[in-house]
């Protein structure tokens, strides 16, 4: 009878585990401004391992083909008119548009926010937010680079030269750029120096 009765409470427990509320912990929309596209990617677990696996296999490849638990990816698009002078052809004023994809895990996590686990998972959550933002900013940054840079640059003999110009020294503004984007990695351990650790 004895070992007929520990067996009853073992699986009640393992029904009320499996029957906890859950509910899918993602950080809100008002956190990202418009500009940016968030892409989740779904990660399953009910211990810190099972989730630390899943993240290992299933976060975003760089075009490196490594993983990470998040990535951010950042366009930026450059358009301008000529202004014909004595002097040559210049460019005119700059316009510039940023588009920025970040993607982020998602956990169906317990649906109580006292849940030890559930906790954690949050401050990594906000951990991650602020160095894909990181990442985010330099995308902007380039923008304005290029935006400030383009039209400094000196006329030419024709309009055919000075747009070869300009977007010469747009590319070189967005190479210097990404690599700022890689230093930024090295310097913070992938976020690791701003909590982005998880468990």
């Amino acid at each position: 009878m004895r070992w007929v009765l520990l067996f009853s409470v073992v699986t009640l427990s393992a029904c009320t585990a499996a029957l906890r509320p859950r509910a899918l912990v993602t950080l809100p929309a008002t956190v990202w401004p418009n500009d940016t596209q968030v892409r989740w990617y779904d990660v399953e677990g009910d211990t810190e391992a099972q989730l630390r696996a899943a993240l290992d296999s299933h976060g975003p490849q760089t075009p490196d083909g490594a993983r990470h638990d998040a990535y951010t990816a950042w366009h930026v698009t450059w358009r301008f008119p000529f202004s014909q002078s004595t002097e040559g052809c210049a460019t005119g004023p700059v316009s510039t548009a940023v588009r920025v994809t970040i993607t982020l895990p998602r956990w169906r996590g317990y649906a109580d926010e006292g849940d030890v686990m559930m906790q954690r998972w949050r401050h990594y959550l906000e951990a991650l937010e602020a160095h894909e933002s990181g990442h985010r900013e330099t995308g902007f940054r380039a923008a304005t680079d290029i935006n400030e840079a383009l039209p400094s640059l000196p006329p030419r003999p024709t309009c055919e030269e000075a747009e070869e110009a300009a977007n010469t020294a747009a590319r070189a503004l967005l190479e210097h750029y990404r690599a700022r984007d890689t230093d930024y990695d090295a310097e913070t351990h992938h976020g690791a120096t701003q909590g982005a650790v998880f468990p």
